[in-house]
């Protein structure tokens, strides 16, 4: 491949750390509370925008994300290459099932619109029971184990600040405080966004690994 070529590609996947986390953290700041269907169906309802918006972040966000991945086992050049593409496929594995996690919120929107209704939330809870789904869940919870993996191998690999594995890791912890979901959206926003722009620097600062 061409050095013009490989710069072409880190950068693409420098912009895609920044503006992936990003529009993931919008989408989890806005994203409906969790609770049972007939709670989250009435959350949908009261601002359906709201969660039309949020939903479509996280489309969008789950697509740019993928790319920005991709370009990250530059970071692994000797040490940590091996935790760092098993972390790498599980957080992979992680936005996949968020892409589809996303991709049932048209319906939910529909079945919330014109009031929430028994029947209403007989329909969601037989969505949530379908099996894709329940696969979907499971990508999403297996995929959490990449933000465990990932920050071992980038501190083994020492080609980043200590900064990036530890925000990594305070992403996946603040997934079970009772803080709001957005907390952990900026928390990753910052860590893929140190990474990012480090990437849309001159060549020459990642040809080496930076020891710190």
């Amino acid at each position: 491949m061409s050095a013009s070529a490989a710069d072409l590609r880190r950068r693409f996947a420098g912009a895609c750390l920044i503006a992936g986390p990003a529009a993931m953290a919008a989408a989890m700041a806005l994203k409906t509370p969790g609770g049972d269907a007939r709670a989250l169906l009435a959350e949908v309802a009261a601002d359906p925008g709201r969660f039309r918006l949020a939903v479509l972040l996280q489309l969008v966000a789950s697509v740019v994300m993928l790319p920005g991945l991709a370009g990250l086992p530059r970071l692994f050049p000797g040490r940590g290459a091996v935790l760092g593409h098993l972390g790498l496929g599980l957080l992979g594995l992680n936005i996949l099932g968020n892409l589809g996690d996303a991709a049932s919120g048209p319906a939910l929107a529909a079945l919330a619109a014109g009031g929430v209704t028994d029947q209403d939330v007989t329909a969601a809870n037989g969505v949530a029971a379908e099996p894709a789904f329940a696969v979907v869940q499971i990508m999403v919870l297996a995929g959490m184990l990449g933000f465990v993996l990932l920050p071992a191998a980038l501190l083994r690999s020492r080609t980043v600040h200590w900064a990036v594995p530890a925000l990594i890791l305070a992403t996946l912890v603040s997934f079970f405080l009772p803080v709001t979901e957005g907390l952990g959206g900026v928390l990753l926003t910052s860590a893929l966004g140190m990474v990012g722009v480090r990437f849309l620097r001159p060549a020459p600062a990642d040809a080496e690994p930076v020891l710190v």
